[in-house]
């Protein structure tokens, strides 16, 4: 890829796991971390010299060893400092080579290379996220990185069509389709300085003991790039500042006291509440933009004028569910399936369609859980969909409901308007999702039929090897709509345009504001259908009511 962006990841904080790992390989490998020896037969080489390794047999003294190898005692003693004067029989002795000639990189061309100086943690995998060139490039143009990486070094990094950096290059087979371009932005011309804020490592670390849901922000920060180059066909010049969270509060505090944190037009992340409270602290101080991309935190939300939330707290899509369904089925028999003890979430669509005077005939309570099937089977009718609601939290609770509909349906036509948490219960059968029709409102939602939505996933495996998950979607819709929204107005702080969603893949965000005092909140949602055909497919975008 090309265009005209910048990317910088940091890795501050504690050695991480994929530093270990990392660590782990160098050793197995070529044992040349840190000055140590990469042996080859009987000879050794350290940095920039070649030492012949000998034993010391009977009777041999220095002199006779250095006359031996047309050395002097000194270079002898110099080359082997754990040593006094005094050798053994059976010691091995490093000796200087002086046939030894270190390689050379051929003649370059200066400006086709960045300069890379190499510090304590940093790995090939690494720097292939950060320049997109592999390890046996590296090599080629840095012969003295076969003695491994090393802390102090300073390496070529090849530049990829002139430009300043690129992610992996695609080969000819696999060129890219072009995405249709945004449309040219009147902005101001600069370079928009992003902070990107993600755990990367730790959750490399957390998804080898967890299922293949686990979210990899790493996908995230491939999707980041992936928008850069797209804004950059119309001259959206990005800088990204990448930076390993970690999931350590002292790793945010060690990087919000760099010195380019003042410079940032616009933060994205931290994606948890709880590592969130000091970077929006100096985003309400500073006004710069803050993107919560993951989990939203009410609190902050009503605090920083500057907060961007892209998934909204849970009682704006209870509220937007409510006013769904009244719209949706206006006339229909509404069954809600909950318990005394049943979740708020259920009580809150049911109370806010009492609220919007929806007779009250129209409007039933069943306990599934206490009652069974059998009492719920004379409420309903053959004729036409049964519209039960659903919005129970509970895994088992969920999970015993599920099966008792998936009976119901071969019988009875259902509609179960439910929650998007259902979708990512371990215990839920798909099946059972598409026999019961089931309905949710959900930020995120990918329609593979969209021609661009096929051109990003292809574009995504050429460049990464591999599927882009939910994650790398989101990656790429925050990173263009809060870009393209910069550039066209300039600053955020009088909340987004209202065509921020131009060139998104999965989302169409709507923000408003949360309080007087307050930031934004996304009250967009796309209804999602999961059909007795197996189909999941969008029934359109609903706001959450003003």
């Amino acid at each position: 890829m090309s265009g005209n962006f910048i990317t910088t990841k940091e890795r501050p904080g504690s050695l991480s796991f994929g530093n270990l790992l990392s660590v782990l390989l160098l050793f197995l490998t070529t044992l040349a971390v840190s000055g140590q020896e990469v042996k080859t037969m009987d000879k050794v080489v350290i940095g920039d010299f070649r030492y012949i390794l000998h034993t010391v047999q009977k009777k041999e003294t220095l002199y006779s060893i250095s006359k031996r190898y047309e050395c002097t005692q000194e270079e002898v003693l110099a080359s082997n400092k754990e040593i006094t004067g005094i050798i053994k029989r059976g010691m091995i002795l490093k000796i200087p080579d002086h046939t030894y000639q270190k390689p050379h990189a051929a003649k370059i061309d200066g400006s086709r290379f960045m300069q890379h100086l190499v510090v304590s943690g940093d790995n090939y995998y690494q720097l292939k996220l950060k320049y997109g060139t592999e390890e046996e490039e590296l090599l080629k143009y840095n012969p003295d990185l076969r003695e491994g990486l090393k802390a102090g070094m300073t390496i070529l990094i090849p530049k990829k069509s002139g430009k300043e950096i690129i992610l992996p290059q695609i080969p000819e087979k696999d060129s890219p389709k072009e995405f249709s371009a945004p449309a040219k932005s009147q902005g101001p011309g600069k370079t928009w300085n992003v902070g990107l804020f993600l755990p990367i490592s730790s959750v490399v670390a957390d998804s080898l003991k967890t299922s293949s849901r686990t979210p990899s922000f790493l996908a995230f920060y491939q999707g980041a790039l992936m928008a850069a180059e797209y804004l950059s066909k119309v001259g959206t010049k990005v800088k990204l500042y990448v930076y390993d969270t970690e999931k350590l509060a002292s790793t945010i505090e060690t990087v919000v006291r760099k010195p380019e944190f003042l410079s940032f037009d616009l933060l994205i992340g931290p994606v948890y509440p709880d590592m969130q409270n000091l970077v929006s602290e100096l985003s309400a101080k500073n006004r710069i933009p803050m993107v919560s991309p993951l989990v939203p935190d009410d609190k902050l939300g009503k605090t920083n004028p500057c907060y961007f939330e892209i998934n909204p707290v849970r009682r704006i899509r209870m509220e937007a569910t409510a006013n769904y369904i009244m719209k949706q089925f206006p006339k229909d028999k509404i069954i809600f399936l909950e318990d005394e003890n049943g979740s708020s979430e259920t009580k809150l669509i049911h109370e806010q369609l009492n609220n919007k005077s929806v007779s009250n005939s129209q409007l039933q309570s069943y306990n599934l859980w206490a009652k069974g099937l059998e009492g719920l089977e004379t409420l309903m009718q053959a004729e036409k969909p049964n519209i039960l609601v659903m919005a129970e939290m509970n895994e088992v609770k969920v999970s015993i409901a599920m099966n008792r509909l998936a009976l119901l349906s071969k019988r009875f036509p259902i509609i179960l308007v439910g929650v998007q948490e259902f979708t990512r219960m371990q215990s839920i059968e798909i099946e059972n999702l598409h026999g019961v029709n089931l309905h949710i409102l959900t930020t995120s939602f990918v329609d593979y039929s969209r021609p661009d939505v096929l051109t990003f996933v292809e574009n995504f495996k050429a460049e990464f090897g591999t599927e882009p998950s939910l994650f790398a979607f989101q990656g790429f819709d925050v990173t263009t709509c809060f870009l393209q929204s910069l550039q066209r107005t300039g600053n955020l702080t009088r909340g987004m345009p209202a065509d921020c969603n131009s060139g998104l893949l999965h989302a169409a965000y709507h923000f408003t504001k949360v309080s007087d005092f307050g930031g934004y909140t996304n009250d967009s949602f796309t209804v999602v259908e999961y059909t007795n055909t197996f189909e999941v497919k969008s029934l359109g975008i609903i706001q959450h009511p003003e």
